[in-house]
């Protein structure tokens, strides 16, 4: 089949002058690479942040009470779940859902007998706790809750304790020192505990890091002197389904006549969304800021195309070229050369992702963190299409211009041009 006369013209033209067509593809291809390195590089930056919070102590869901999230601050023991094993089995029996544990939180003084200080403390259970720091299974990669020195809690201890990683510095407190834990029971009496301090955690967020402890749920209740618990904390097997898992759990709530609220961790993740939408905006800019080079390569390389052309566009029109057909052409060469550079940048784009990830990008702790990490460069779909789709469209819209200044062109003034 053959091409079109418009096409087979475009494309010879496009191919004509080599060393001035190669610099505008470099320049669409350049566009596009930094799109899918920039885009990669926050898409990575964002999922491990997501990871991070939600390994470490947010969860993909967490149940409460109804009441809780206005009001459970201020009063918490009165936002108790009761029967929580039944709930946990129901929250279970749902698709998608790895584990459920329960938690209980209340603010205690930590006191080494000498010095004492405000803590907020967490009653957890080790086994499942475990289960929600695995980012990867795969690889049994554990970046949500770290311990830096010791042992982490597990299912047979009792009058033991977690330390944040600032909070032992706060306290001057190290491996096996024995600690009071002093808190308020659920009836508003004083009790108190001797705990053995059996390992020091880090976790990306440096506030939690500096005034939480954990302690058995076991332990936790004895000490609030209750058998109910404040949260249930919900695992799945994958992010993206927590708001399926949500919609389902809280149809299998309301038929079960169970009176709970559920929040999801981006709703309970404020500095994410924050960070997210920052960088966001810049990214946006980004694309702009690309957009207008490429525009202006593609408008420069048409341009010069006209102008070298002229009489050749004369002598075409002379043999039955209209108006539109010149438009067609010259803006079929534009769009020829935004997506040949769009292909190659997109190409070019994948290979140096792929290599910068092998190598990856040692960051700083980000703003209230602690922990430094490795960045890699995300190869994202959309990403992709966008840069794509960017470089051809600003082809198209850069060429419009001299395609339409050609197909403007007197006949005669044409022919007659030096």
């Amino acid at each position: 089949m053959e091409l079109p006369i418009s096409l087979r013209l475009s494309i010879r033209n496009v191919f004509r002058n080599r060393i001035r067509s190669f610099i505008t593809l470099s320049a669409i291809a350049f566009g596009a690479i930094s799109l899918i390195i920039a885009g990669g590089f926050f898409e990575d930056s964002f999922m491990q942040m997501r990871e991070a919070y939600i390994h470490s102590y947010l969860g993909h869901i967490q149940v409460h009470k109804k009441g809780f999230s206005d009001k459970g601050s201020a009063k918490p023991f009165e936002y108790l779940i009761d029967e929580p094993n039944k709930i946990i089995t129901l929250i279970s029996s749902l698709d998608h859902v790895k584990i459920a544990t329960p938690r209980i939180s209340f603010s205690g003084l930590l006191s080494d007998g000498e010095n004492t200080i405000s803590v907020l403390c967490q009653g957890i259970a080790p086994k499942g706790e475990k289960a929600l720091n695995i980012i990867d299974e795969t690889k049994n990669e554990n970046r949500g809750l770290g311990i830096q020195a010791g042992e982490n809690l597990s299912e047979k201890d009792e009058f033991d304790l977690i330390l944040g990683k600032g909070l032992s510095k706060a306290v001057e407190s190290s491996i096996d020192n024995s600690l009071v834990l002093l808190s308020n029971t659920v009836d508003g009496a004083l009790n108190a505990f001797d705990l053995n301090v059996k390992g020091i955690f880090f976790t990306a967020s440096k506030e939690f890091d500096d005034r939480t402890i954990r302690v058995p749920i076991s332990t936790a209740q004895k000490l609030l002197r209750t058998d109910k618990v404040q949260t249930l904390v919900v695992v799945l097997d994958k992010t993206k389904y927590t708001t399926q898992v949500k919609n389902n759990l809280l149809r299998l709530l309301k038929d079960n006549k169970i009176g709970l609220e559920v929040r999801t961790w981006d709703e309970m993740a404020d500095f994410y969304n924050k960070t997210v939408e920052l960088y966001g905006r810049q990214f946006f800019f980004l694309k702009l800021i690309i957009s207008i080079i490429v525009v202006l390569s593609i408008f420069n390389t048409i341009n010069m195309a006209i102008w070298e052309r002229t009489r050749e566009i004369g002598t075409i029109m002379a043999l039955g070229f209209n108006r539109f057909d010149i438009l067609k052409t010259f803006l079929l060469e534009g769009f020829i050369l935004g997506t040949i550079g769009g292909i190659i940048g997109i190409i070019g784009g994948i290979i140096m992702a792929y290599l910068i990830s092998i190598i990856g990008i040692p960051m700083p702790p980000p703003p209230g963190a602690t922990v430094n990490w490795i960045a890699m460069i995300k190869i994202v779909p959309e990403i992709l299409i966008s840069a794509f789709i960017i470089s051809t469209l600003s082809s198209l819209i850069s060429s419009f211009y001299p395609a339409f200044k050609a197909s403007r062109m007197v006949i005669a003034d044409a022919l007659r041009h030096i």
